[in-house]
């Protein structure tokens, strides 16, 4: 018999602030996550993106940058939410 791994719960742990990482997807990077990032885009463009658990991205604002060859998102988180953030 063959049990399908779609019903269990990927347990992950949540970044730190000031760790740094980097993926294709901006939205896959901070799935689950809950905080303040700043992104810079493959292009180079910075964002700073609000995230809450459960939830998709709150907030994506532009932030002038410099150009990046990278064809990755480079992600580093840059802060936690208040609890009263968590749950607005």
């Amino acid at each position: 018999m063959h049990i399908g791994t779609r019903n269990r719960k990927e347990v992950r742990n949540m970044y730190k602030v000031n760790e740094t990482f980097t993926g294709y997807d901006l939205a896959e990077l901070l799935h689950g996550e809950s905080g303040i990032f700043e992104g810079t885009s493959p292009s180079g463009e910075k964002f700073q993106v609000v995230c809450r658990a459960g939830h998709s991205i709150s907030n994506l604002r532009f932030q002038s940058g410099r150009q990046n060859e990278t064809p990755l998102w480079r992600v580093r988180k840059i802060g936690e939410l208040r609890t009263e953030q968590q749950t607005a």
